[in-house]
């Protein structure tokens, strides 16, 4: 299915409504899009954005199928993720990412990368990352490796074999994202060969975005042969798995 599981719209930091990111989407080609707005804790609009979300999905087929989801940024060091537990039920998927790397009593700034040893921010992002994979409300991990990009982290830095043990031991989805595919590469293509399973999103935030990002998408899914998850499947499971 050639779909696109990761975009914002205008009621986070997005610069276009769901209604214009699905229509573009639809007019690309795309099969199925979710929509995957930034949430916090607070985010009390989020009942609202959700049950939107489902008016348009009767309103969309037969033309594109559409899931409603959000991005939740991790806050601990224990895999933590910055939405309020009602929002579970309210929507089909539930990204986790890490845009800031956690550490005691804070986060890491960009700033700390000439004073701090590499093998500590190292050290954090892995904890965080090893409890984003065990937080049993997080179906999708976005831009796994992203972050360490701005703290000169590279692949050779890593226990490449441990990491991608886990992401396979762990069921999670992992997200190939087309805006920051490095330093993923590597980690991607081992946690495909041990099994973990794939998206291919783009991260748009407008239009334009989705537009430029969908030829990505369809690039990466014709030349590469990872494991793209049947995502109703995935869904189906999910729901006849939960107690």
């Amino acid at each position: 299915m050639f779909m696109d599981l990761h975009m914002h719209s205008s009621y986070s930091d997005g610069r276009n409504t769901p209604e214009e990111m699905i229509e573009a989407a639809a007019g690309i080609g795309y099969e199925a899009v979710a929509i995957t707005d930034h949430v916090w804790r607070t985010s009390d609009w989020v009942p609202a954005y959700a049950a939107h979300l489902e008016a348009l999905k009767e309103r969309c087929r037969p033309r594109i199928r559409l899931y409603s989801g959000i991005e939740a940024k991790v806050t601990s060091l224990d895999g933590d993720i910055d939405a309020d537990p009602s929002f579970d039920a309210l929507v089909d998927l539930i990204l986790g990412s890490i845009h800031r790397i956690p550490k005691t009593g804070g986060y890491w700034s960009k700033s700390d990368r000439e004073k701090a040893k590499k093998s500590e921010i190292i050290g954090d992002w892995l904890q965080a990352f090893y409890g984003l994979l065990q937080n049993p409300r997080v179906d999708i991990i976005a831009h796994p490796l992203s972050e360490l990009n701005g703290f000169g982290v590279r692949e050779t830095d890593l226990p490449m074999a441990e990491i991608t043990d886990r992401i396979a031991a762990s069921g999670k989805i992992l997200e190939l994202n087309v805006r920051y595919n490095t330093p993923d590469q590597q980690v991607i293509r081992i946690s495909a060969d041990k099994g973990a399973v794939f998206l291919i999103s783009s991260d748009s935030h407008a239009v334009p975005d989705l537009i430029a990002n969908s030829r990505l998408v369809r690039e990466y899914m014709d030349k590469e042969h990872f494991r793209i998850v049947d995502i109703d499947r995935y869904l189906s499971f999910r729901t006849s798995s939960s107690p």
